[in-house]
Formats: C-alpha cells, structure tokens, sequence
C-alpha cells in the first residue's frame, strides 16, 4: 500500500479515537446512551489504525502487548 494512503489512514484512525474519547466523556457526564456509536467509531478506527501500521511495527505492539499481560498475570 502506498505510503501516503498508509498516513491517511492512521490520521483518520486516530481522529476517530479521539472522537470516541469525546463521546465517552459526553456520555458520562450527561448519561446520554450512545454506546453502539462508541462502538461502531472504536472498531472503525481501530480497523484504519491497522491498516496504517507496517508489519514490523504490529508485531512490536503484539509483542509489547504479550509481555504486559505476563506480568500482569505473573
């Protein structure tokens, strides 16, 4: 994939968390129920992040992501 599309999706993947982030905390403070928009927005924007990622950096995370859960665990 090209490098440019590769931005292009991280930048929109990280703009739609920061969305949810905001929804999040609307909804906390005005208990407004828009829990199946956080999740549609979290899952899309999750989806365009990893899109964005090079192989070398997801499996970095993934392996970062392992060792937090064996000490946390251990």
């Amino acid at each position: 994939m090209n490098n440019d599309i590769k931005g292009m999706c991280l930048f929109l993947g990280l703009i739609g968390l920061g969305y949810v982030a905001l929804l999040i905390l609307v909804a906390l403070l005005t208990s407004v129920k828009v829990i199946k928009s956080i999740m549609f927005i979290s899952i899309f924007s999750t989806f365009l992040i990893s899109l964005g990622l090079t192989p070398q950096v997801k499996n970095r995370l993934y392996n970062y992501l392992k060792t937090l859960a064996v000490k946390q665990f251990a």
